[in-house]
């Protein structure tokens, strides 16, 4: 099997060396980094199949747990490992006064955890160990090519976990390309080098006009306007070079912020935002599974009425056979039947408004639910593509999944607004029911009322209006029963608002840092934008320091024109313009050789520009395989 080595260098298309970025050394803490990462992902039922064992003892009694789960502490009586009980630190003084009632002992040991220190009480002796059973992390370096004591379908995440940090690095590394460091700073060399041959024109400048000054009489007055000209033009060109040379500085200044600025800042946000989305999809699961227990106990209470009818109208019969008995009571028993007749029709009712429109409503909960866990799940899927987008520094796109994210989210409060009004109607509809069973017990208690004046006329009748009683009672009870049912209803309808109201939280939490993605992704694009314009304006700079020198030149030729109209100085005066002309083509040189770094800049910048959105694109990648793979262990 290849090793990890091998392994991201496949994945990134780097060549990993002891020099290069990242180093081996950097890819091993990497790859140890990720395989603890992977382990705390795992539920704790599968964590539990990749732990070790820290035995303490007389001379190491205590462990330092270092943010380690912990899974089991035993501690040796002498015949067996007696499991620990964990107590707070504030009693650990209670757990070793032997006459208090929570004292630790031998075959009952307790352990505390304080200040990251986990003690075990008896404290373990050589004889008797203690065992304290934690999370193996593994360490695992760039040679390797397999992991002792890891899930096997976890394995391939840790090499996908290392390309993602090597890409990184090297992403951090162009950050500050050494190349457009080193053009700028020759850059400022050849300017700084600029100033001091235009002082040395100066100097020849006003050399000949020490000359020209002893043949005044000679020399014509455009000589002196000409030279004045020149030092004029060359005061004009040391300030163009300077104005040139501070906004090379300034462009490196904005590179180097506009590689890093806001980029941490928009993928904390966008994970951020992705975080609360899964709570979001947690917490609609749990208001789903209330939904679904208020459903259940409003059948349990439809059927409890169903029963009770079934039992009034068993008592009804009783009625009947009443009447046929005793005619003197059937004025009586006919009262009680109407009595019971509205009962009937009362629970009638009730049932029908159970099978209809509570039905009917809880249908429209649950349909409102799907909607919810359909809109947080496509946002989430934008907030996604935003990140990817982000880190391949598309941010127009970026924000185009943020906004798309950020509809879902609206339709998501709607939908939880809408199942909100359907369990309040679901609510009413309970109480309605109540209501009518409450009509309902009405009737039956006055056709118990009856029945009882009718037994009054006939003995034999008594004995059928006491079997009624008993019917009714029994039905009464069916109904209490049903009360209870919608009560316990009326709970979970309560708890299923309350998620509700936690999802709309989540989904405001989210919206802020969209709304925070927004600004950090101007605030990158403003920097690119403002760095540029740097760069344009130092070209600007040269480009009029190119026509001071320029215009020196024309000056220069018109004051040796006019030297060759004088005798004796003429020839002194010719050599210090010269050496002024000289200078000036030198001047020309530079700013020539500035301009040359300049456009070199301006080509490394585009070239790191294509590279880095290449490997950012690799990184987003990889970047999903391995989240996907993290929530499929999950």
């Amino acid at each position: 099997m290849a090793t990890f080595e091998a392994q991201v260098e496949a994945l990134t298309s780097l060549d990993i060396d002891g020099s290069s970025a990242p180093t081996q050394t950097e890819l091993s803490q990497f790859l140890t980094d990720g395989a603890k990462e992977i382990l705390n992902s795992l539920p704790r039922s599968k964590q539990s199949l990749f732990t070790t064992s820290n035995d303490l003892n007389s001379s190491s009694s205590s462990l330092t747990v270092l943010g380690s789960e912990i899974f089991s502490v035993t501690r040796d009586d002498g015949t067996i490992n007696q499991p620990c009980r964990i107590v707070n630190p504030a009693l650990q003084g209670r757990i070793r006064d032997s006459d208090d009632m929570m004292a630790a002992t031998t075959t009952d040991p307790a352990y505390y955890i304080t200040n990251n220190i986990l003690v075990v009480v008896p404290s373990p002796t050589n004889a008797q160990n203690a065992h304290v059973q934690t999370l193996n992390y593994p360490t695992v370096a760039f040679g390797d090519s397999a992991i002792a004591k890891f899930p096997d379908d976890a394995e391939y995440l840790v090499p996908i976990y290392g390309a993602i940090k090597s890409l990184q690095n090297l992403l951090a590394s162009k950050s500050s390309n050494a190349d457009i460091t080193t053009a700028l700073t020759a850059i400022n060399t050849e300017l700084d080098e600029t100033q001091a041959v235009c002082d040395l024109i100066s100097t020849q400048v006003g050399a000949a006009v020490v000359q020209l000054g002893e043949s005044a009489t000679q020399v014509d007055a455009g000589v002196d306007t000409a030279l004045a000209a020149i030092t004029t033009a060359s005061g004009r060109i040391n300030t163009a070079v300077q104005l040139a040379n501070l906004e090379f500085d300034k462009s490196d200044a904005l590179l180097d912020l506009g590689e890093v600025d806001s980029e941490g800042d928009v993928n904390t946000a966008l994970t951020a935002i992705n975080v609360e989305i899964d709570e979001c999809l947690t917490i609609a699961d749990s208001a789903h599974a209330e939904i679904v227990l208020a459903n259940a106990e409003v059948d349990a209470s439809k059927a409890e009425v169903v029963l009770a009818n079934a039992e009034v109208d068993k008592m009804a019969a009783e009625v009947d056979l009443a009447n046929a008995e005793v005619d003197l009571s059937n004025a009586e028993v006919d009262k009680m039947a109407a009595e019971i007749a509205l009962a009937n029709a009362e629970l009638d009712e009730a049932v029908t408004l159970v099978d209809s429109n509570i039905d009917t409503a809880t249908t429209a909960i649950n349909t409102a639910v799907d909607r919810v866990n359909t809109a947080v799940q496509l946002a989430n899927t934008q907030f996604d593509s935003a990140v990817t987008s982000n880190t391949a520094e598309d941010i127009e796109l970026a924000s185009s999944h943020v906004n798309a994210g950020n509809g879902f989210i609206a339709e998501a409060n709607a939908a939880v607004s809408e199942a909100q009004g359907f369990v309040a109607e679901v609510s009413a509809r309970v109480n309605q029911i109540n209501a009518q069973v409450s009509i309902a017990n009405g009737f039956l208690q006055t056709a118990s009322a009856y029945g009882n004046t009718a037994s009054g006329f006939n003995n034999t009748a008594q004995g059928y209006i006491g079997t009624a009683n008993g019917y009714s009672n029994v039905a009464q009870g069916f109904i209490a029963t049903a009360n209870g049912f919608a009560r316990t209803a009326q709970g979970y309808i309560a708890n299923a608002n309350a998620y509700l109201a936690e999802i709309q939280s989540k989904l405001a939490v989210a919206q802020g840092y969209s709304n925070e993605v927004n600004t950090r992704l101007a605030q990158a694009r403003t920097k690119r934008e403002e760095s540029q314009s740097r760069l344009s304006a130092g070209n600007a700079y040269l480009a009029e320091a190119r026509t001071g020198a320029e215009e020196a030149q024309s000056y220069a030729g018109e004051v040796s024109a006019r030297m060759s109209q004088i005798g004796g100085y003429n020839q002194v005066v010719t050599g210090y313009i010269n050496a002024a002309q000289g200078y000036a083509n030198e001047i020309q040189s530079k700013i020539n050789i500035a301009q040359g770094y300049s456009n070199e800049v301006q080509a490394r910048l585009a070239v790191d520009t294509s590279e880095y959105s290449k490997y950012e694109k690799q990184q987003a990648k990889l970047q999903a395989d391995y989240d996907k793979g993290i929530q499929a262990l999950r």
